[in-house]
């Protein structure tokens, strides 16, 4: 996430479009909130565009001025901008230059899919797709984990006048080790499940396996779509669900796959004598740790 925020700041000045690619749900809308804020015209209001407002907005509710002044779309389904919308933008950006709104998207795949499928704009996808930022999912960021739980338990602990809980070391090595299908939304319900059983003890890791089944998985649009993702992830993934099966126990992970300690410490790229200290570490006290935006 610091090589995203350094992308972020270094092409702020200057773009005038962008593309986010990667998975829904790992804060597409609130990148493209902190590329408004440190664009040229982050005075000017930040939109987020979707199907529900696109017609109102470029369907004759709004004038061209209007719209011009504007500081930023942000449109998270493009699968969905009505063609007025999209012809709009386009004269937008060609008669007002530097000075027409910065225009961001999300999209999982990129654009060229739904130029040949659905008919989007191939002008509009040669202008968005110019600068293309991927947000990497969870999984991807194992390291931001500890913080992002942490900073959601402070902001639902602020909100509901609770204390703060703390996380025992078995809890945060089994958070950092789950996939995280989900991805943020996934995350947050975490959080908001370990903030009904804080009252009781220090959180551990079968307080946060509790808590995801109790989660309901999201359906996926497309059932029996075939997950393009490498093998090593796939077995990243596999070897990450067996280690929380068996509650962060090393050891045992390592007897289950069929492989050696050190053998499974060098797949999860985890240093073994960090492993071996995790063991003993006392529980987190997440207010202690920076909020991360």
């Amino acid at each position: 996430m610091t090589q995203l925020r350094g992308q972020i700041r270094r092409v702020a000045p200057y773009f005038r479009s962008a593309l986010f690619v990667g998975e829904p749900g790992c804060g597409q809308e609130a990148a493209a909130q902190t590329l408004h804020q440190l664009s040229p015209l982050s005075q000017r209001s930040f939109i987020s565009i979707d199907s529900s407002n696109s017609l109102s907005l470029f369907g004759g509710d709004c004038s061209e001025e209007a719209l011009a002044s504007v500081g930023m779309f942000y449109i998270s389904r493009p699968d969905s901008l009505a063609p007025i919308a999209q012809s709009t933008l386009l004269r937008l950006v060609r008669r007002y230059g530097s000075q027409a709104p910065r225009i961001v998207t999300f999209a999982e795949r990129g654009l060229r899919p739904l130029v040949s499928a659905n008919g989007f704009s191939p002008d509009l996808a040669d202008f968005l797709g110019s600068l293309r930022i991927v947000i990497p999912p969870l999984r991807d960021r194992r390291e931001d984990i500890l913080q992002l739980l942490s900073s959601l338990l402070q902001r639902i602990a602020a909100r509901s006048g609770a204390s703060i809980p703390q996380l025992a070391p078995d809890l945060v090595d089994a958070a950092r080790l789950l996939p995280w299908h989900g991805n943020l939304p996934q995350l947050c319900s975490a959080a908001e499940g370990l903030m009904e059983r804080a009252n009781r003890h220090i959180l551990h890791a079968p307080d946060l396996d509790a808590v995801l089944g109790s989660i309901s998985k999201p359906v996926s649009p497309h059932p029996h779509e075939i997950r393009m993702i490498r093998l090593d992830d796939v077995v990243q993934e596999h070897i990450r669900s067996v280690l929380f099966a068996c509650n962060g126990n090393k050891l045992r992970t390592a007897e289950v796959l069929g492989i050696s300690r050190s053998t499974l410490y060098r797949m999860l790229d985890i240093p073994s004598h960090a492993c071996s200290q995790s063991s003993r570490s006392q529980p987190v006290d997440s207010s202690s740790l920076q909020m991360v935006g």
